[in-house]
């Protein structure tokens, strides 16, 4: 069954759509993401945040279009964004789409005003530029002020931060519209009494067209999985089960968890790695499975010219190793031993674009994850409370130096070989798994915590299971 949904705030406070359609908050960056969308699906954006949180960028909407989702916007960002990416299959509806697809108006702060949180149903404090123009333009029709009159109040207004726009405040504008205080406030009381909400005539035509039982027409656009793009998606990413909107970490903080504290976590991850390598060989070599990945993978860097047959090659060509492995495993262990490191340590899915995703799928469904995913949600609401007796452990104090040291007393390694245990886990160096670890600091030294994170143990299928 098809799913719709409804990104809305201030532009129709108190509307409730009909049913079949579920009803989100303003958007935001990675919220789209975080759906669980599929093709066929729709979803019609009106409004979002951009100021204090990151405002939902045009690549997430392409991202989304070329799922075949159909993506509809009006009356706010969903206007802008539909503006911007109509050419590339977004939907945009009313009035105020509109008129900035056709330059009419141009500038974000438009559509943009001060509101109240979601608790007091997003109590607008200040009226959005649309709708004084549409007011004004209402006003001249009735006789109530000049054209050129309701020009220059749009144009002082517009000089004022949006916080600040209101019909109240006409009158302060007497000495820039070169009309009287008394005769200002006259009007924006009028304005008052006869508003032309736009925004929300704009919003209903689109939940008309959201609950319209045939959905839009979708025009896919092929997006490149950017390392930009596969990381928003990681982190958008939600435990099987979460609804969006639940907050809470995300499944990301979960593996983050996972990869900073469990013991067993490299081997798991080399056996997905390598799991992933055999499937690409057979995909793209013709190569019939045969149930060791490990030696699957290995023949594909040699089919692929990474590296000679270690069955023939000269030790020689194979000192590209070296700076792979650790002196241990540089000294001991078979070549395909090696191999089988150097290629578990240096695998990107793109360059750039670490295994995370192969991670997450591996690992989604098993309750480790889940017991991961509580165990980061403790610590981080943790830190959400003052650090009354020991403010020294603020994991934005603790220097870089305390938790590297923690790190490698954690994985019982070497300072000078930690980076290449940190690749073991994912990380791309020792740096990136200390801020990784800083959430969750105070684990490191707890050995009781780090037994509840045993990773799972891929099948050959693909599929995985929790160790017992």
């Amino acid at each position: 069954m098809t799913k719709r949904y409804l990104f809305l705030g201030p532009s129709a406070p108190g509307l409730t759509p009909p049913p079949g359609i579920t009803l989100l908050p303003p958007i935001a960056a990675g919220d789209l993401l975080a759906l669980p969308l599929a093709e066929g699906d729709t979803v019609g954006i009106v409004d979002g945040y951009f100021h204090h949180v990151r405002a939902v960028p045009h690549k997430e909407i392409l991202a989304v279009l070329d799922r075949g989702v159909a993506v509809l916007g009006a009356a706010s960002m969903g206007a802008l964004r539909a503006a911007e990416l109509d050419t590339f299959g977004m939907h945009g509806i009313g009035r105020i789409y509109r008129d900035y697809r056709d330059g009419r108006i141009d500038a974000d702060d438009e559509v943009t005003l001060l509101h109240g949180p979601a608790e007091s149903d997003y109590r607008a404090m200040s009226e959005p530029l649309v709708v004084v123009r549409a007011t004004l333009s209402r006003a001249v029709r009735d006789g109530a002020c000049d054209e050129g009159t309701a020009e220059r109040i749009v144009d002082a207004l517009r000089a004022v931060p949006y916080p600040r726009r209101s019909f109240r405040r006409f009158a302060e504008l007497a000495d820039t519209v070169g009309v009287g205080a008394g005769e200002l406030r006259a009007l924006g009381e009028h304005c008052a009494r006869h508003r032309e909400d736009v925004k929300r005539a704009d919003t209903l035509a689109l939940v008309e067209r959201l609950a319209a039982a045939e959905p839009p027409a979708v025009t896919r656009c092929p997006v490149p999985r950017t390392v930009y793009l596969a990381a928003w998606e990681d982190r958008a990413r939600r435990l099987p089960g979460v609804q969006p909107g639940d907050g809470g970490p995300g499944a990301l903080a979960a593996l983050r968890l996972l990869q900073v504290l469990s013991d067993d976590l490299p081997a798991a991850r080399r056996s997905v790695v390598l799991a992933s390598i055999a499937r690409e060989c057979a995909d793209s070599c013709g190569r019939p499975p045969t149930g060791d990945d490990a030696a699957m993978a290995v023949a594909h860097g040699v089919h692929c010219g990474v590296y000679p047959d270690p069955a023939t090659g000269r030790e020689n060509e194979f000192a590209f190793l070296r700076p792979w492995l650790t002196g241990q495993e540089a000294s001991g262990g078979s070549l395909r031993d090696r191999l089988e490191l150097f290629l578990s340590r240096s695998f990107e899915l793109d360059p750039g674009i670490p295994a995370d995703t192969l991670l997450l799928d591996a690992f989604e469904h098993t309750p480790l994850l889940a017991r991961a995913h509580d165990a980061a949600a403790s610590c981080l609401r943790s830190h959400e409370e003052p650090e009354q007796q020991r403010p020294e452990f603020d994991p934005v104090r603790l220097s870089r130096e305390e938790l590297a040291e923690r790190l490698t007393a954690r994985w019982g390694c070497l300072p000078a070989e930690a980076d290449l245990h940190a690749l073991d886990r994912g990380f791309e160096s020792l740096d990136a798994a200390v801020e990784a670890a800083r959430p969750y600091h105070r684990l490191l030294a707890n050995d009781s915590a780090a037994s509840t994170v045993t990773p799972p143990t891929p099948d050959p299928d693909g599929s995985s299971h929790a160790r017992p």
